[in-house]
């Protein structure tokens, strides 16, 4: 059946009776300059969140922004922001500290949302990447996910955010959580888009009153700043590793191109973007695209006060094969050429699957 949210709604209704507006701008691989004009632009077009992470390198970039629209009408409690946090093992008695540095750099006093980047610990990488660490520190950090979190829940109760949550966390991972959590987590951001669907894990959080966001929810973007082109200025917590985006894998060109997308884009005369954005709202997930081309964010969000009909949304819900651009072990070699993904492993298969889709009932 088609997803439950209306064509005019704007925002979802998180567990702690805030509204998270539906759609949002990715800050990841955005820095400098660009970073900048990015989030003036969205707040321009009328975006009201704005997804942050302290390891993304460019908070400060955000808050310069953010300070100008306040100097005119937008003001703070007009929008939704949100940072994350990443728990090694040795930061857990940190977070405190690293939340009040994102403020600083942000130039506000409170987040309305503040999620723990990844379930487990590692050396820093991408912000985006899964930790990769040995099993015996992941189970210490599980012993010490308790004290992480009520960590965590003492900044509601000290006003420094309004809600807090997860990130990139699973089933099992939510579960545990759940075991001692005082506060549920108002929301899990993990990846999501027609690729790599994850309907169980939807599922289960919508049943635990846990909203879920989409971040990447148009796959990967093809190119990223250097550490160098960020330009960042913001201030770090002492021993912080600055961040490196190497990323550049991606399925954005490929899941652009599948002739079920272009069919329902030119039925609605709607961008391919605008057509997977508007699938994800109504699974009843929030999205967060990440763009610092200020066309793109005009048209990325144009996605309301029009929908998909019934068979639209199940044929998107239908795409094969499921690729998890973000999980372990996913990529043997891959290059890429004006967007197309070629090589081993699973993403030879979308490669090969990009200009017709068979469906699996």
């Amino acid at each position: 059946m088609k997803g439950r949210f209306g064509a005019s709604e704007t925002y979802f209704l998180l567990n702690t009776g805030a509204k998270i507006p539906a759609i949002g701008l990715g800050t990841w691989q955005s820095g400098g300059d660009f970073c900048v004009e990015a989030v003036k632009t969205a707040l321009s077009v009328g975006y009201r969140h704005i997804d942050c992470a302290h390891l993304y390198g460019n908070e400060a970039e955000v808050g310069e922004a953010l300070t100008e629209f306040f100097r005119g009408s937008i003001k703070r409690e007009d929008l939704f922001l949100t940072s994350k946090i990443y728990c090694s093992l040795n930061s857990i008695n940190k977070i405190e500290n690293s939340v009040r540095v994102s403020l600083k750099n942000l130039g506000v006093s409170y987040l309305d949302l503040y999620l723990m980047h990844w379930p487990e610990s590692s050396a820093f990488g991408d912000a985006t990447d899964p930790p990769a660490n040995s099993g015996s520190e992941y189970r210490q950090f599980l012993s010490k996910l308790k004290t992480a979190w009520k960590t965590m829940e003492r900044l509601v109760e000290i006003g420094l955010v309004r809600a807090i949550g997860v990130s990139n966390f699973n089933i099992h991972q939510i579960k545990e959580l759940l075991k001692f959590a005082k506060i549920i987590p108002a929301v899990n951001q993990v990846e999501l888009h027609p690729f790599w669907r994850q309907d169980e894990l939807v599922k289960f959080c919508q049943s635990k009153f846990i909203h879920v966001s989409a971040h990447t929810p148009l796959g990967v973007p093809t190119s990223a700043p250097k550490p160098s082109e960020s330009g960042s200025s913001e201030e770090d917590e002492p021993g912080t590793p600055r961040i490196s985006f190497r990323r550049s894998r991606s399925v954005h060109g490929p899941m652009l191109k599948l002739s079920v997308v272009a069919e329902i884009a030119d039925r609605h005369k709607k961008t391919p973007e605008q057509v997977i954005l508007r699938w994800g709202l109504q699974r009843g997930t929030s999205v967060l695209p990440c763009s610092v081309k200020p066309e793109r964010i005009r048209k990325n969000i144009d996605i309301f006060n029009w929908s998909l009909s019934d068979d639209e949304y199940q044929r998107l819900n239908k795409i094969e094969p499921q690729v998890c651009l973000f999980g372990n072990g996913l990529l043997d070699t891959i290059s890429e050429d004006n967007g197309s993904i070629f090589g081993s492993g699973p993403l030879q298969a979308v490669h090969e699957s990009e200009d017709d889709v068979e469906f699996h009932s």
